[in-house]
This record gives structure tokens, C-alpha cells and sequence, in this order.
């Protein structure tokens, strides 16, 4: 099926994805990130193709487009199906995030065109930054342009909670079911209190933040403790 992209690898259609992480043709939480779209499709009248053919197609692009990491992208809309894996490069070095300037609407879920938090992302790079925290109208935290975000205060790893608008991201998930992270309400006025920082997202898994703004965290055992009880659970399991 041929379908014209956009600039970010999207086909110039509305629809629902999923981002899912392979390491040598194994993927990570396949069946969270299913779940998650089914449910979406669902709400949004978008009909599925059969689990067989999800499958099917997953294990015939990661046979011709082999990758050791790579990034699988799921593509689901009206009489629209597209599977692609490209190549990713592991990111590890400590995230500097800043704040996005302005109120963002976040939105439950995942779906293409993705060109605005894609020009989140891209203004906070202008600036020095590898993402920025967004907030909504009640000046509560809500998430990054694109990765969910966990904060280490007074002692206890929060998490933002989803009414808060944002994603219902596949590895935050499993951080607040798994790794005791605590879903509360985060307010601005906070974020002097932080010591420690992640944010967690398909790709990158769980990544230390280094800076929000000019203001250091701590990278500590409590962040490398969180960071490998959620990559414990996050093995990759083969499609079949």
C-alpha cells in the first residue's frame, strides 16, 4: 500500500500509533502498546485489522528491515494499516528539559498528525534542551512533549495523573503498577522540591533528567534504582 508521508514519517492522514522499541526483532511491551490502541480505535470509530494480520505484518517488516534497536511505528486509520522499522539510537546520557512556554491540551490518545508537540520538541532543542515539560491550565505538570515524566519528592517517585491531560503512557504504566510510583496531582510551585527526575517513553525507557532549567538534580541510587526496576520489567519478547 503506497501512502505519502509527511516530514516526520507520518502518513498525510488522521489515525491512531503506537511507537514500540525492538531490540534484535524482539519487542518491548507489544501487548501494553495493543491494548492501548485498541482501546483508542474503540473510542474514535477507527476499525482494526485482526490480530493475525497485525502480527502477521510485524513479522514480515522486522524480517526485511532488520535493526539490532530499532523503533517500530503502527499506523491505524480509516482503511489505513502501516507498519515501519527504522533504526534508533539508543539515547543515555542525562536529559536537560526546560518549560514549554505556554498552556498545552493534552490528549489521551495517540494519534497522528503529530506535527505540534514534534515543534515542541524542536524549539526546546533551539534552545539547548532535549524536551520540555508541559503544564495545563491549572499550572499542574502534565507530561513532556513527548514522554511521560517522573519526579522523586519529599522522598516518593510521583507521577502525574492522567486526568491531569496526558498520555497514558505504555511505561509509565508499568512504573505505577510495578516500581511504586505514586499518582498525584503535580503543582508548578513544586518543582523547587524536586531532587530527582526521569522521563519514561517507549524509546528511551526510563532516562535520568540532569537539569530542569538552570536548576541540577541529583542522579543518585534513587534515580538509577527506579531506571533498572523499570527496565527489569521491560524485557523484549518475540512477536510470534
Amino acid at each position: 500500500m503506497s501512502v505519502e508521508l509527511d516530514s516526520y514519517g507520518f502518513p498525510k492522514a488522521a489515525g491512531l500509533f503506537e511507537t514500540v522499541k525492538t531490540v534484535d526483532g524482539k519487542l518491548i511491551a507489544l501487548s501494553r502498546h495493543m491494548r492501548r490502541a485498541l482501546d483508542s480505535a474503540r473510542e474514535l470509530g477507527i476499525t482494526m485489522p485482526s490480530e493475525d494480520e497485525i502480527r502477521q505484518e510485524i513479522s514480515k517488516v522486522l524480517k526485511e528491515n532488520p535493526h539490532p534497536v530499532g523503533r517500530l511505528r503502527l499506523c491505524f486509520g480509516k482503511k489505513l494499516f502501516i507498519v515501519s522499522h527504522d533504526a534508533y539510537t539508543e539515547k543515555s546520557d542525562p536529559m536537560r528539559v526546560n518549560f514549554f512556554s505556554e498552556t498545552v491540551i493534552g490528549a489521551i490518545h495517540k494519534q497522528f498528525p503529530y506535527d505540534y508537540r514534534f515543534s515542541i520538541l524542536e524549539a526546546a532543542h533551539d534552545e539547548g534542551f532535549d524536551d520540555s515539560i508541559l503544564f495545563n491550565a491549572k499550572n499542574e505538570i502534565t507530561e513532556t512533549a513527548v514522554a511521560n515524566v517522573v519526579l522523586f519528592i519529599d522522598g516518593q517517585w510521583v507521577t502525574p495523573p492522567i486526568t491531569a491531560g496526558l498520555l497514558p503512557g505504555v511505561i509509565r504504566a508499568i512504573a505505577v503498577e510495578n516500581c511504586g510510583v505514586k499518582v498525584r496531582p503535580i503543582h508548578i510551585s513544586e518543582i523547587p522540591e524536586v531532587k530527582s527526575a526521569l522521563v519514561l517513553s517507549s524509546l528511551r525507557v526510563a532516562q535520568v533528567i540532569s537539569h530542569i532549567g538552570e536548576m541540577k538534580l541529583e542522579i543518585g541510587d534513587a534515580s538509577r534504582k527506579l531506571e533498572a526496576d523499570i527496565r527489569s520489567y521491560c524485557e523484549p519478547l518475540s512477536v510470534g
